[in-house]
């Protein structure tokens, strides 16, 4: 299977309650798991249309990320933090079979470490979901 076409393995609703769990940290609103070409495989948000513009545009971030990375000389790329005065994003790639990431934003309320320890918990396990 090429690592760029939509997973079909990826068993969709498990990843879905996965993502659910990132909702409980205060301030997140909208949480996605997409593959590297921007398709969007699961997401948890109140805002409808929005995982799939997240995921969209989250494949270009994912992909500039790993080239900056590479241009830079350092390793694979892992994660990338995007603040603005009203919240919080984070794109980070899920290590599996599959290239993929996940996209979190949250707004202002969000506590950045809470965060990022959240949301290496859930790609933690979304990678033992994938390879099973």
């Amino acid at each position: 299977m090429n690592a760029v076409t939509r997973p079909s393995r990826v068993p969709r609703e498990l990843a879905r309650k996965l993502l659910e769990t990132l909702g409980e940290v205060v301030g997140v609103k909208t949480v996605v798991l997409f593959t590297a070409d921007g398709f969007e495989v699961a997401s948890h948000s109140a805002e409808v249309g929005a995982p799939a513009r997240i995921a969209a545009i989250g494949s270009s971030l994912s992909a500039l990320g790993s080239a900056i990375s590479a241009e830079a000389g350092l390793a694979d790329f892992d994660c990338t933090t995007i603040q603005s005065v009203n919240g919080t994003i984070v794109i980070t790639r899920v290590e599996g079979p599959h290239a993929m990431s996940l996209a979190v934003v949250a707004d202002e309320a969000v506590t950045l470490g809470q965060l990022l320890w959240a949301v290496r918990r859930c790609c933690t396990a979304l990678a033992k979901l994938m390879n099973e």
